[in-house]
């Protein structure tokens, strides 16, 4: 079924991975050189709010939405959509109730907030599963496009793994952040106008008010599905709710995000970026969703899944079937789609790649190595890092080559460290009751019941009915079976949607057929519950230090204020004017007087 690119595709993409890597090199030679850690991972502070915006984006959104979103949108419906209802409600929450917290405190990482308010350990075990997340994450960011371009495209699995590997080597390594974040400006076109060509294609082709006709007769546009079923894989709530835990855990504790609000030197800067990403980010997801609906109908009485002269293995490869078929016989096209696919593989890798470079220089190296290292060896081993995470990447991918479905094994990874994370945080800025026994008894049972309820999940492949789909319009099929509905025939095509479970899914643990949807919120209630319960009980039992009031949340700073006696208050009055102090007063050094 694969159908080689033609030389203008391959041209296109060529252009788009020398350009990334010529970013790099720019940065590299220009500028500081990336001779000092402050330049090379956090931009020597002086990023604008633009392509820090954009990498707020990228870093939230990559390949695997480009290509899952539109896939899941084909396969459930438009439900998913509702997700962006969290974005802002989380970006809300974490402009004021999260950052100002790491800028009163000048933190060089989010982990080192944490050692500050519990102690080392909960530092280092937080960056630990950081960086568990992120290699794992990185592989399946790598794979997933790259087999689903392979199956409709021709074009190598692995020669597609390793070239977009070594072209994030390159520039993620030479130009540090300065080049991340601006390679990610160019890559985030690519993304967008590969999105919107899809769009616009199809409407050309069956008519814009056609389109979503055809959808809703298909059942896909479902915006309001109150259902409180937590088999069903997308309603109302979970929708909601994730979308809520999963933007307020990446803004306000993610390190790859902190790391570039902390770039652009001060807290309004960083608060801008992060309110001008925000309808990125939802126009994104719009985008994608809005794809799903096209190639629906596209496909709507043909599913390439069901197809046998197609026969798609993976949802995953519906979207760039999609484009293959729309653009294959347009010199250059095919390849300006397949680029933006690719780009949103490489802004994600390069943020990550990045961001993990800084948590192991500054929450493994520099608290633990006794030995004094000057500032340009460090960023040589912070360079070194930066390869080597890369090459671990590679690693990962013949592991992740075994997993199914890559959207949801994206999300499971993703859900897995940011829920527990986000209840870790969210006791230590709101509560001062949490102490760090109570805190990391909590984490670890989040953490575990996480694993056992998504991996579970996921390893006993528990089906998940999809809405229906058709084949009565493909050509020369004649497996094909009907039953009359009044004066229509609809068609059979999906077994497993009409008949009950089998036998097997019987004796499915319930708890293994929840949706994904859920686990981010239950993980992150299961630590901050336990967390504060045990924390109390231990405050009883043994000694704990303090709470300062830097270390709390401007939205319970004077709740904690009032609390206290008369002595106390002196002396958190006297620390609050001096961090607002430090809040308007900006070392000019680490201030930008470019705000784009």
């Amino acid at each position: 079924m694969a159908t080689l690119l033609g030389i203008f595709d391959y041209l296109v993409i060529a252009i788009m991975l020398c350009v990334s890597a010529l970013i790099g090199l720019y940065f590299r030679f220009t500028g500081g050189r990336q001779k000092t850690t402050d330049e090379f991972l956090m931009g020597s502070r002086t990023m604008g709010i633009v392509p820090v915006a954009f990498s707020l984006m990228a870093t939230c959104l990559s390949s695997v939405s480009v290509l899952g979103v539109p896939a899941e949108t084909y396969l459930y419906g438009t439900q998913i959509l509702l997700n962006v209802i969290g974005i802002p409600v989380g970006g809300f929450i974490a402009v004021y109730g999260f950052l100002p917290v790491f800028y009163d405190m000048k933190v060089s990482t989010a982990y080192e907030y944490l050692e500050r308010r519990f102690g080392t350990t909960t530092r280092t075990i937080a960056a630990s599963l950081f960086t568990l997340q992120m290699v794992l994450y990185m592989g399946v960011v790598l794979y997933a496009p790259s087999l689903a371009l392979n199956a409709v495209t021709g074009l190598s699995t692995w020669a597609s793994i390793l070239t977009l590997a070594a072209v994030c080597m390159i520039y993620s390594s030479q130009g540090g952040l300065k080049a991340v974040l601006w390679t990610i400006v160019f890559q985030a076109l690519l993304m967008y106008t590969a999105m919107i060509a899809v769009i616009v294609k199809i409407s050309m082709m069956e008519g814009f008010k056609e389109t979503f006709d055809i959808s809703k007769e298909g059942g896909r546009l479902i915006f309001f599905d109150f259902s409180g079923d937590l088999i069903k894989r997308y309603t109302f709530w979970n929708s909601i709710l994730n979308g809520t835990i999963f933007y307020l855990s990446t803004f306000g504790t993610n390190q790859s995000q902190i790391q570039r609000f902390l770039s652009v030197g001060n807290l309004r800067k960083a608060q801008i970026a992060l309110i001008v990403s925000i309808p990125l980010i939802i126009l994104f997801t719009l985008l994608t969703v809005w794809d799903g609906i096209a190639v629906f109908t596209l496909f709507h009485d043909c599913d390439p899944m069901k197809d046998e002269n197609v026969k798609l293995s993976s949802a995953d490869q519906i979207f760039p079937y999609a484009i293959l078929k729309l653009f294959g016989s347009i010199p250059g096209l095919t390849g300006l789609c397949i680029a933006g696919v690719f780009s949103a593989s490489l802004g994600t890798l390069s943020s990550v790649v990045n961001s993990l470079a800084g948590v192991t220089v500054e929450d493994f190296i520099k608290p633990y190595c006794s030995c004094k290292i000057s500032d340009m060896w460090m960023t040589f081993v912070a360079k070194l890092l930066a390869v080597g995470y890369i090459a671990l990447t590679l690693l990962i991918t013949f592991i992740v080559s075994n997993f199914r479905g890559v959207f949801e094994a994206a999300n499971v990874i993703i859900g897995m460290v940011s829920g527990p994370t986000l209840g870790v945080y969210s006791l230590g800025m709101f509560s001062t009751t949490a102490n760090e026994p109570g805190t990391l008894f909590g984490l670890m049972l989040g953490f575990i019941v996480y694993l056992w309820m998504g991996f579970g999940s996921y390893l006993t492949k528990a089906e998940v009915p999809t809405l229906s789909r058709s084949i009565t319009g493909c050509p020369k099929n004649s497996n094909m079976e009907f039953f009359n509905v009044t004066t229509s025939s609809i068609l059979i095509e999906n077994v497993t949607q009409a008949l009950p479970l089998t036998e097997k899914e019987k004796y499915i643990f319930p708890v293994y057929k929840w949706s994904y949807m859920w686990l981010p919120l239950i993980s992150t209630m299961i630590v901050i519950i336990v967390g504060y319960i045990a924390s109390y009980i231990l405050s009883y039992l043994i000694s704990v230090p303090d709470v300062e009031p830097e270390n709390l949340s401007p939205f319970v700073r004077g709740l904690y204020f009032k609390s206290t006696t008369n002595s106390e208050k002196t002396r958190i009055k006297n620390n609050e004017v001096e961090l607002n102090e430090k809040a308007g007063n900006v070392n000019p050094s680490y201030t930008s007087t470019d705000d784009t």
